[in-house]
């Protein structure tokens, strides 16, 4: 911003404050930054469907016990 005021300033401008109205990122920057986000978006997708996986396998196993249990059980009487 000091750059603008210094240039300015011969012609009596004075350069208090500078905005961004817009920012165009090159088309390959977006597809990059797009990929990025997918590969993100997929890697936790993976990640909840372990967590579930892992928790359906122990509800298989607890459920196989109580089968098991059961089984003797009943089989001994």
């Amino acid at each position: 911003m000091s750059t603008l005021d210094e240039a300015t300033d011969p012609w009596g401008v004075k350069v208090e404050r500078v905005e961004v109205k817009d920012v165009r990122l090159p088309l390959q920057l977006q597809r990059a930054m797009a990929a990025e986000a997918e590969a993100t978006r997929e890697a936790g997708a993976k990640v909840i469907a372990a967590e579930g996986e892992q928790k359906a396998s122990q509800a298989l196993r607890e459920a196989a016990e109580v089968v098991r249990s059961n089984f003797f059980n009943i089989s001994c009487f």
